[in-house]
């Protein structure tokens, strides 16, 4: 029998956890699946029916709110949720830890790479049904430049979610204040309204929110004609981005065996 390389061990540990995250994630139903495409509908449909009803608006200026909203919001939502699935992974996993060919950077990598299948996967799919209902913004304008931005997203998440797993053992309220955090975050990030342009200085301190530098990104490179407020840049969320991720894995790795043993 052929013996494996150690490149094709970690394939197949990769493979083995992604299918028992899934089955935990859906619980090994098609209802599972329901959910995760459901939940960002319901949202959407949610805040449009309050936009149009209570505000008298079905648009966004001169788009259709919907599809301002879910450019922000899946992506935003998939960014956040890294935190949580990231931070938990190694207590989730540690009975796995006893077997030598599992690590928590498997763990940890496995949430993350799942994260981001999933919510670009509800992405393309929410798309195709607002499209069925008749909305016709629903192709990006810079389709590579809106990916790039998504990437973004997913490694700004995925690095704040490797500090938080981390630091929840010596930290463990840090989970709790991560759960405060999110919902101001999508107010002052602009993923529900676009936020009005403050004086200066408040405007210079919200711009320094990776988060909201992303959203605004993330329209323009979606949405034809969008025009960036001034002092936006994808070079700042990305060096934020970049030096969480180095953060992150050299904290994850400094503290590999705390992390295997639950501490």
């Amino acid at each position: 029998m052929k013996k494996r390389t150690p490149w094709q061990i970690q394939r197949a540990v990769i493979f083995a956890l992604l299918m028992r995250e899934l089955k935990t994630r859906f619980g090994g139903h098609w209802t599972g699946v329901v959910w995760l495409l459901g939940t960002p509908l319901a949202q959407v449909f949610m805040l449009v029916a309050i936009n149009t009803y209570l505000r008298g608006r079905l648009h966004a200026g001169l788009y259709e709110y919907a599809i301002f909203l879910l450019v922000a919001l899946i992506p935003f939502r998939m960014s956040i949720g890294l935190w949580t699935q990231l931070m938990n992974a190694p207590k989730a996993n540690q009975g796995l830890f006893n077997y030598r060919q599992v690590t928590p950077m498997d763990a940890l990598a496995t949430r993350a790479l799942l994260e981001l299948v999933l919510e670009s996967s509800t992405f393309v799919l929410v798309m195709l049904i607002m499209a069925r209902l008749g909305y016709t913004e629903v192709l990006p304008q810079h389709l590579l430049g809106f990916m790039v931005v998504w990437m973004v997203y997913f490694f700004l998440g995925t690095g704040m979610g490797l500090v938080l797993a981390g630091l929840i053992g010596p930290l463990p309220r840090v989970g709790t204040f991560v759960q405060l955090l999110a919902t101001p975050l999508y107010l002052f990030s602009g993923v529900l309204f676009s936020l009005p342009k403050p004086p200066p200085p408040m405007g210079d301190w919200l711009q320094l929110n990776p988060m909201m530098q992303l959203v605004e990104c993330g329209r323009a490179a979606y949405l034809p004609g969008y025009i960036l407020p001034q002092g936006i840049s994808l070079n700042y969320p990305a060096m934020w981005a970049l030096t969480l991720c180095f953060l992150g894995m050299s904290l994850c790795r400094l503290r590999r065996g705390a992390l295997a043993a639950g501490e």
